[in-house]
């Protein structure tokens, strides 16, 4: 069964339901037929506007065909409904965050003992908590990667690079964040967590994807500097380890063939293919 991830954003000035999942055609043609969806290019995935009708036709058409992860919604919509309480009493509201009465009516609606949404307000990646408000990250980060044919090890490695930062951030919007906090994030990983210069690289590579792929932000991390990888010098073996591992062979050609590649530095596509005539 898929995944579904739904999540709270505006779009074209409304509040919108985002719906995120791996592609699927299944999934496409239930939602954009039986739940009325669109597709937003900007956010690349489906959406519908906020409401409790729109609500109820998208769980409706999603029911035993995907597995519903809603937390981010739920949180969003429990926050509104604080807000609402606040407002309802008879307490001096400021104008810094006016609230019209029927964005009222509608979240009142949406919060109401009839309403299906989950309680579980944070999501647990890699073993690491992430708060609701970045719950549709990962599975939007996942799926991008997937639709650019990325190596599963690559896949890996960037989810579990972006989780850390998600950790840490708990409840603030990693959407928000400017170079400059994404800078000071960078100094802490290599003063405070002791990372290597390739780990700094890879957490770099995971948290530019998501910003300048997934976001669309360009040039995002143009200002911000990479670490200087570290320069090692090889490993040179010593003259008795040289003699033990000649004299461990007992095959004459293998021992001619690593004496060969040893005195002359050949590759070992090189050393396969000579031949009498080279020589």
């Amino acid at each position: 069964m898929k995944n579904v991830t739904l999540t709270p954003f505006y779009h074209r000035e409304q509040e919108c339901i985002g719906i995120w999942f791996e592609n699927s055609t299944v999934l496409n043609t239930a939602i954009r037929k039986n739940a009325d969806a669109k597709w937003s290019q900007t956010k690349k995935c489906w959406y519908v506007p906020l409401s409790k009708d729109n609500y109820n036709k998208l769980f409706f058409a999603l029911k035993g065909k995907a597995a519903i992860e809603q937390s981010a919604l739920h949180q969003y919509l429990a926050d509104k409904k604080k807000k609402i309480s606040g407002i309802e009493k008879p307490l001096r509201v400021t104008k810094a965050a006016p609230i019209t009465k029927p964005a009222i009516t509608l979240a009142k609606n949406l919060v109401s003992t009839n309403s299906v949404l989950i309680k579980k307000q944070v999501t647990i990646y890699k073993g690491g908590k992430i708060q609701a408000i970045n719950a549709h990250i990962i599975p939007a980060m996942e799926q991008h990667l997937k639709l650019k044919a990325y190596s599963p090890s690559t896949i890996k490695t960037y989810l579990g690079e972006m989780t850390q930062l998600l950790v840490i951030l708990q409840t603030i919007p990693a959407d928000d964040l400017t170079p400059e906090h994404l800078k000071r994030y960078l100094v802490h990983c290599y003063e405070k967590l002791k990372l290597t210069e390739n780990t700094l690289h890879s957490r770099i590579n995971a948290m530019k994807f998501y910003y300048e792929q997934v976001l669309k932000r360009e040039k995002f991390f143009w200002e911000i500097p990479r670490p200087k990888k570290r320069i090692l010098l090889p490993k040179l073996l010593n003259e008795k380890e040289l003699a033990a591992l000649f004299n461990a062979l007992e095959n004459k050609k293998h021992k001619a063939m690593l004496f060969t590649v040893y005195s002359s530095g050949l590759r070992v596509s090189e050393i396969i293919n000579l031949k009498i005539a080279h020589i």
